[in-house]
């Protein structure tokens, strides 16, 4: 998401926080040293100016795929820390991103709670008087935005409620022309051999001889059962070939048996530097992970985990726009230069610390 807000050309990212440890390296190798490692429950409010705040809590206990607990976990009450901050900086706007099953876990209560927390979020954590925001809640599919993938996420937009401004609509560039996985991934003049991230070659040669029996757009289901190369799917997504002239399906972050995303031309599991094309990231962005055979799950978890910057561009820009537009002052370059960099020194000195 900060990838994408910095491409608009409205943002910068004062400070980052992540706990995982790949993703932090991949973070200050592409975007900057104002990413601090720690748990964002741990990690102290920093003293840095925040026009617009950007959240991520994690999606995975409100997915429908796994067990929906929603709210229950520790995990899953992560949104809170987006109400620590938002009650702490009282930030302009913000841009929240997670699943559509937020909606419905725990029956709705879920949903309820983290409304709430982000409507008021001073009143919701410690029963006094703070910012209030209102909110625009859309439901977007991302190949709208120009991704090639159909990635339905849940979108929640906030302006400060005394800003008088109404948060606006996303705007779908793409809705009537959305990208391929064929238009990426056989782009003639940007060949993928080569480029960093892209390991093939990985799979068993029985799921090769699977994969040659599913066309392009097919899974696992097109193979007989009795076929001794059939296999039992939950999902739809077990062992599927993309279809080159649609977008791609959703991106995952993890996941066996016949999970990882399957390539429409060659019988074979897609790479790391493919899924990052699916999810809009540049060839030059590079990931990071541990050497040997770790690193592909780590770089896979990274990618799968991410909002993709193409759509966090449109979204972060339309913001951006309605702040400027309505005249709200906003934070000069000079002084979020100033604190990025306290930032970035703070984070260098504590790696020197640990290495």
């Amino acid at each position: 998401m900060d990838l994408g807000a910095q491409q608009t050309g409205l943002a910068k990212v004062v400070c980052a926080v992540d706990n995982d440890h790949w993703a932090a390296e991949t973070y200050r190798r592409n975007i900057g040293f104002h990413m601090v490692e720690a748990d964002v429950r741990d990690f102290d409010l920093p003293d840095v100016p925040c026009d617009i705040l950007l959240a991520g809590p994690p999606c995975q206990d409100f997915s429908s795929l796994w067990n929906h607990d929603g709210a229950k976990t520790s995990r899953g009450n992560l949104f809170r820390e987006v109400a620590r901050y938002l009650s702490a900086h009282a930030p302009a706007a913000f841009v929240m991103e997670n699943v559509l099953g937020l909606l419905s876990a725990n029956h709705g209560q879920a949903w309820t709670n983290v409304r709430r927390a982000l409507r008021t979020p001073a009143r919701f954590l410690e029963n006094k008087e703070g910012p209030r925001y209102v909110l625009r809640v859309e439901c977007v599919d991302m190949a709208d935005l120009g991704v090639p993938q159909n990635r339905e996420r849940l979108i929640i937009i906030g302006i400060r409620a005394d800003l008088g401004i109404a948060p606006p609509a996303i705007p779908l560039p793409f809705k009537d022309r959305q990208r391929t996985a064929g238009e990426v991934l056989d782009d003639r003049k940007h060949p993928l051999k080569g480029l960093p991230n892209h390991g093939v070659g990985l799979d068993t040669p029985q799921v090769v001889e699977r994969l040659k029996l599913i066309p392009a757009g097919s899974n696992y289901s097109v193979i007989p059962q009795g076929h001794p190369l059939a296999v039992r799917g939950l999902i739809s997504h077990v062992y599927k070939r993309l279809d080159p002239t649609k977008p791609a399906y959703t991106v995952i972050a993890s996941g066996g048996g016949g999970t990882h995303g399957y390539h429409h031309r060659e019988p074979r599991r897609l790479s790391n530097r493919e899924r990052a094309r699916l999810q809009s990231f540049p060839d030059s962005f590079v990931f990071r992970g541990p050497p040997g055979l770790s690193e592909y799950p780590a770089v896979r978890r990274q990618i799968g985990n991410a909002v993709p910057p193409v759509a966090a561009k449109v979204i972060v820009r339309c913001v951006a726009d309605a702040l400027r537009q309505h005249g709200v002052p906003m934070r000069s370059e000079k002084e979020i230069d100033r604190a990025r960099g306290r930032v970035a020194v703070a984070t260098r000195v504590s790696l020197a610390r640990t290495s």
